[in-house]
């Protein structure tokens, strides 16, 4: 049976559509994107008009234009009316908040250090989501969180053996509590999402994460890679050495028990002495792990985010040899290992994009300019505020 085409698919695609070629900071003009769009002036002028009234979209003012004719006006993304709220679970001992903005800045931000180790208590993220919604001053139109571990399409922690979480539901929990539409992803999936719209991504891009534990992300022509079970990219818990150390999940000897900035801080805090040895066999053990599936897939670039005190020269050199040391043949061109370049923030940003691309398409923004949730006003604590916006 074939599905039957809905005319707000078109529309929700042609708002995406506009928003993408705008974000993050790019001015247009209706004639400019209708020319690298390909549609009609009517649709473009439909679209961004609506788009506007949402607050997503501002008119900039006219742009100066040689000769005669009406000169254009410029578009940009609104940066003043809505906000986002994302929180990062990725890192070790601490979690963070966030307010953004519709470029993915951060507006304002929190951090929340961890009692008891590297585990997260619901409680905590719940918590920290009132208290980003707190501070916020507009109107907030959704929530994001970054968590390590595998998630499903409709926001479920299937499992997180580092935040020690199994089949919990959060989107459906953040959701009920706050009443504002929720995205919770993979946190590499996130770091990827920074990289590749905010950063020096390509098309075609496996991002690696090094953080609390360690794990991947692939896109391929501009689409991720999830996986029949939505665990693609869980390379951490892969086994490299059966007689290794323990691992959180279980098994011993699992790659991040090798490469995660909890395991290599450890060693280096150990035996300071061996600092560039234990990073390059470091780097050198990652390389091993990523030749294949690079040679698979066929990708020249690869991304590692992480701490810098990590994530240097020293890794990235040794992944880099090893990785096109193994892979390299007659018919394909070197590899490309490199650092993400965004900061300690990459993950709310990439986060924050995630929220973007599914607030664009329409969900809850109309119904947002006519109902304003009570509990939202008073966890905000703006009374009267007719900007903040709920769904």
């Amino acid at each position: 049976m074939y599905a039957k085409s809905n005319p707000s698919d078109a529309r929700v695609n042609n708002r995406r559509l506009l928003f993408r070629l705008l974000f993050p900071d790019r001015q247009l003009s209706r004639a400019d994107l209708c020319k690298e769009t390909g549609l009609s002036r009517a649709t473009a002028t439909d679209v961004t008009g609506e788009m506007i009234d949402d607050g997503l979209l501002r008119e900039l003012g006219s742009r100066k234009r040689d000769g005669r004719g009406k000169p254009d006006t410029l578009l940009a993304i609104d940066t003043d009316v809505l906000r986002l709220i994302c929180i990062d679970l990725s890192r070790p001992y601490v979690i963070t908040g966030a307010v953004m903005d519709l470029r993915a800045r951060i507006v304002e931000r929190r951090e929340r250090v961890l009692d008891d180790g590297d585990r997260v208590d619901l409680d905590d993220v719940l918590s920290l989501v009132g208290q980003m919604i707190r501070l916020a001053s507009s109107g907030l139109v959704g929530i994001g969180v970054a968590v390590p571990g595998v998630v499903s399409g409709a926001g479920r922690v299937i499992s997180s053996s580092n935040l020690g979480w199994d089949d919990v539901e959060l989107r459906d929990m953040l959701e009920g509590e706050f009443s504002l539409p929720a995205r919770v992803d993979n946190d590499a999936n996130a770091a990827l999402l920074a990289d590749h719209f905010l950063g020096h991504g390509n098309p075609n891009c496996l991002l690696v994460q090094i953080t609390r534990g360690i794990g991947a992300s692939v896109l391929l022509n501009d689409e991720f890679v999830d996986g029949d079970d939505h665990a693609a990219g869980e390379i951490g818990h892969v086994v490299i050495d059966p007689n290794g150390p323990a691992c959180t999940c279980g098994k011993r000897g699992c790659l991040e028990t090798y490469v995660s900035a909890i395991a290599l801080r450890d060693r280096i805090r150990r035996d300071p002495n061996r600092r560039a040895d234990i990073l390059a066999e470091a780097g050198a053990r990652l390389g091993e792990a990523l030749a294949m599936p690079v040679s698979l897939l066929n990708l020249h670039d690869i991304a590692v985010y992480g701490p810098p005190d990590i994530v240097g020269e020293t890794l990235l050199n040794a992944c880099d040899e090893t990785v096109n040391s193994l892979s390299r043949n007659d018919y394909q061109s070197g590899m490309r290992v490199r650092r993400c370049e965004l900061g300690d923030d990459a993950t709310l940003r990439g986060q924050a994009v995630s929220v973007l691309r599914e607030i664009v398409g329409g969900r809850g923004l109309h119904a947002a300019t006519t109902q304003v949730d009570k509990s939202c006003l008073e966890a905000a604590q703006l009374d009267g505020c007719s900007k903040l916006r709920c769904y």
